[in-house]
């Protein structure tokens, strides 16, 4: 959350954590690729996890801290910044904008590994960074005990299913997200992570599945994907068979500011702020996704 200065709106970021507890997340994730950490400095990123650390700890959830960056040394600095101040881990995920190779990205986790002592979690493919195969996940999975989680963001049902076939479950938790969310859970994922707007749908569909409703949950399931074309429109350009509806960053502020009334802001530039089309998209997604919600299955 920014303020129109594009300063860190404080307020708003407790806000924020209190909605998304109150919606039924059991944990936090500050510094994600949606809270637009390439475009921010350092100094506010740390400021950012401090502030949410210091109002999410009173709840007693669980707390992640986003460490990605632009290169490795930041990523180091920022991991041994969210251990001092009481993260439970450091996340993490292969630099960008330049897409590494994979001897690169098995580089940048061992230099990560080799000069910190949190927990590490991993992005499987940042959304506009370098894709990494199962095996090559199964490769860093191996490097060190210290590695606990992967929030898992591919879509493609070949790669979902060989994280599961090479053992990558047996050695740390694989995550979905919001559009991926119930294949994971089928093969075993104990949970899901997402976009603070996409929780309360996100928490009816885990619900559904521990519950044994299967026809409720893949209706929710397939009500989040029909919203979400992979989100990230860079992303999107280059996969077959997706779409582009919106324009990004700026889209997905609004979204979330008219679900939970809480004014996060604009995108910083160069990303415009949410036009008038893309306002009404978002309202009348929302309103699709509260009745569904509400609905009695």
């Amino acid at each position: 959350p920014l303020k129109e200065d594009y300063s860190l709106n404080e307020d708003a970021v407790r806000r924020e954590i209190d909605w998304v507890i109150q919606k039924g997340a059991t944990g936090i994730w500050p510094g994600g690729y949606a809270g637009q950490w390439p475009e921010l400095d350092e100094e506010v990123r740390k400021r950012h996890l401090k502030v949410c650390i210091d109002h999410a700890k009173k709840n007693r959830i669980f707390c992640a801290a986003g460490c990605h960056a632009t290169n490795t040394l930041e990523t180091v600095r920022l991991a041994n910044y969210a251990e001092e101040i009481g993260y439970d881990c450091a996340w993490i995920s292969p630099t960008v904008p330049r897409k590494a190779t994979d001897d690169e990205i098995i580089e940048h986790h061992r230099w990560v590994l080799d000069h910190t002592t949190i927990p590490i979690a991993l992005y499987d493919s940042s959304p506009a960074g370098s894709y990494m195969s199962p095996e090559l996940i199964a490769r860093i999975v191996e490097m060190s005990g210290r590695i606990i989680a992967m929030k898992a963001i591919v879509g493609d049902i070949v790669h979902i299913a060989s994280l599961y076939h090479l053992g990558v479950d047996q050695k740390i938790s694989i995550l979905g997200v919001e559009w991926n969310m119930l294949p994971h859970l089928v093969l075993g994922a104990p949970g899901a992570m997402g976009g603070s707007d996409w929780i309360p749908v996100m928490r009816a569909t885990y619900e559904a599945f521990k519950t044994g409703n299967m026809n409720r949950a893949w209706e929710l399931q397939k009500a989040i994907a029909a919203q979400s074309p992979l989100l990230i429109p860079r992303a999107a350009s280059s996969t077959m068979g997706s779409r582009i509806d919106h324009s990004g960053i700026g889209y997905l502020k609004a979204r979330f500011s008219l679900m939970s009334g809480i004014d996060i802001g604009p995108p910083v530039p160069p990303y415009r702020p949410a036009s008038a089309g893309e306002v009404e998209k978002a309202k009348k997604g929302i309103q699709s996704l509260e009745a569904l919600i509400a609905k009695q299955s």
